[in-house]
């Protein structure tokens, strides 16, 4: 069986965070597409897109599968699929993606890296398991 693969889904976002709103929170988690036209102030993990539009700030981290930025960014910023960058977006802080799309114009103040994230965390979730593993024996 062929595994399909997931696509970015901007156009309909079930969660909006409007131009005149402010929300500070440590964390945002959602398993749908969320969509930032106002102020966010906290970390986001989004098992799925996010859309920052031009009037969207960003104080925070982000991990999603898709995020597509028209606004600014202040945070580090994960992304398993593909990241898009259009030309009034401004970004301050590392980037790391599988993907990516900058459009003339847009800014980046910080490291960006390209690498198979998922396989990076796969990685990291079993070098915890051996460590764990390794600590078990070593108490026997």
């Amino acid at each position: 069986m062929i595994k399909q693969k997931k696509k970015a889904t901007y156009d309909k976002p079930s969660t909006i965070i409007g131009k005149d709103t402010t929300l500070e929170t440590s964390i945002l988690k959602s398993k749908n597409s969320v969509q930032i036209n106002g102020k966010y102030y906290g970390d986001m993990e989004v098992e799925a897109s996010v859309a920052i539009g031009e009037t969207g700030y960003i104080k925070g981290n982000i991990e999603a599968d898709f995020l597509l930025v028209a606004g600014k960014i202040e945070g580090n910023i994960k992304i398993a699929g593909q990241l898009h960058l259009t030309k009034t977006a401004k970004i301050t802080g590392d980037i790391n993606t599988v993907s990516i799309i900058i459009d003339e114009g847009a800014l980046i103040d910080g490291n960006c890296s390209m690498s198979n994230v998922q396989n990076n965390v796969k990685q990291i979730e079993n070098n915890k398991v051996k460590s764990i593993e390794n600590k078990n024996k070593d108490n026997k």
